[in-house]
């Protein structure tokens, strides 16, 4: 039996015009909800909803239907809403991730997804449509919104295409944004599925790392030094290309974070942006507090650089005495010391850098685990996934291991020998 049914508004039972003939949509889908027990005792209400065409009714009752059978029936009211509205709420209840992080989903809705999906009720979404929207953002033919500059509050322009093509990866977190706004909606019980889920991405591609010699390394730190004459220059060089810190993990240590006996810093906060886009000091990514372990000269040109200093000081500090800011210090010292290393087609950056501690580490004998903990990963297997190709291909050593244990085995054994009856040795 049907749990969802349509009648004919314009019609009696016995086909003849009803009063309400010609007046509004004719159909009229009708089914039983679930709902709390009224003054009478009763658990359910008699909902219904209107159509002009036919062909309508019947598709909306036989999903009715069928969702009122799978128990993933849910209110018709609830897929009304925008998506505006599911975006807004969505990043208001993103209580786990940083400020800046808020900011960047904040910056993708306006200028990418609310172009394309703010004026749509997230129930007329669809897979399809989504798929068509993420080859439009690949070859740069979809709406998008562009920050006008000088504006407080921020405000966008939105264009009827955008500027250009964006790269897979850009596209790849756009679309995980649209996502996570309608997976909020699946949670939140507005809809019954993720129309962006398993929606296929153009393919990224990996970016080469790039893994510098202790000469190159070495090359580095000193043309740093030549372009600013500051030793801070230098010892910075040192420390991201030996500890794998990122950058602003970097600018943001303090003295009191150095334990020079031990050779070991302490990674407890690192500069981010917050939501108004102004640096400000917070945990490290993932929230992970870390120790990382410091090469004896390392040890011993930060000893040189902190001595007097106070413990609360940071450790790279500007010439009046606060933190390093990362982009000054990158346009300023370091891309003018790639170029003076004759480094730049390698197309360093300070972050990449830690691509460098974590190969030499692997050189000098590693586990996986002590290079997770170095570069504060969330797991060995983003480790090894980064950087598995790294360790030495140790295949022959099991085979050979194998061999020795099956050699030592067979000797330790007494040598059997099986006569015949009929041979003759046996008469």
């Amino acid at each position: 039996m049907a749990r969802a049914w349509i009648e004919d508004g314009w019609r009696t039972t016995d086909k003849k015009p009803s009063p309400q003939d010609g007046v509004g949509s004719r159909w009229r889908v009708y089914w039983w909800e679930d709902c709390a027990a009224d003054a009478i005792g009763r658990t359910k209400r008699r909902r219904s909803k209107r159509f002009k065409r036919k062909p309508e009714a019947e598709q909306f009752a036989a999903k009715l239907d069928n969702d009122l059978r799978a128990g993933t029936y849910r209110p018709p009211e609830h897929a009304e809403i925008l998506l505006t509205e599911i975006a807004t709420e969505w990043l208001n209840t993103r209580l786990d991730i940083k400020p800046g992080t808020a900011r960047q989903y904040e910056r993708t809705l306006n200028a990418y997804v609310l172009p394309q999906w703010s004026t749509r009720r997230i129930g007329t979404i669809t897979k399809p449509q989504v798929a068509e929207w993420v080859s439009a953002l690949s070859t740069g033919i979809a709406p998008a919104a562009y920050k006008v500059r000088g504006v407080i509050p921020p405000a966008y322009e939105v264009k009827e295409r955008m500027n250009g093509p964006l790269s897979p990866a850009t596209v790849d977190q756009i679309h995980t944004v649209l996502s996570a706004v309608l997976g909020w909606a699946v949670e939140t019980d507005r809809i019954t599925r993720n129309p962006a889920a398993g929606v296929r991405l153009p393919r990224v591609t990996p970016q080469e790392h790039v893994y510098l010699s202790h000469k190159q390394v070495e090359a580095l730190a000193t043309a740093a030094h030549g372009v600013s004459g500051n030793e801070t220059d230098r010892v910075l060089v040192h420390f991201l290309a030996y500890t794998g810190l990122r950058i602003n993990e970097a600018l943001a240590l303090r003295t009191s974070s150095l334990n020079l006996l031990t050779s070991r810093a302490q990674v407890v906060e690192t500069w981010t942006l917050d939501r108004a886009g102004k640096k400000v000091l917070g945990p490290p990514k993932n929230h992970e507090k870390r120790t990382v372990p410091m090469p004896r000269f390392l040890t011993q040109e930060l000893m040189e650089l902190t001595t007097g200093n106070p413990r609360e000081s940071f450790v790279f500090r500007s010439s009046q005495g606060g933190a390093l800011n990362d982009h000054n210090w990158r346009s300023r010292v370091f891309n003018l010391a790639v170029n003076d290393a004759d480094l730049e087609a390698a197309s360093l950056t300070p972050h990449k850098l830690r691509h460098t501690a974590a190969s030499a580490a692997i050189a000098a004998g590693a586990d996986v685990k002590v290079v997770q903990q170095m570069l504060g990963h969330k797991d060995a297997t983003e480790t090894l996934n980064t950087y598995g190709h790294l360790w030495p291909d140790r295949l022959d050593e099991v085979s050979t291991a194998l061999e020795l244990a099956r050699n030592a085995a067979l000797e330790q054994s007494a040598p059997f020998t099986h006569v015949s009856i009929m041979s003759p040795a046996a008469s």
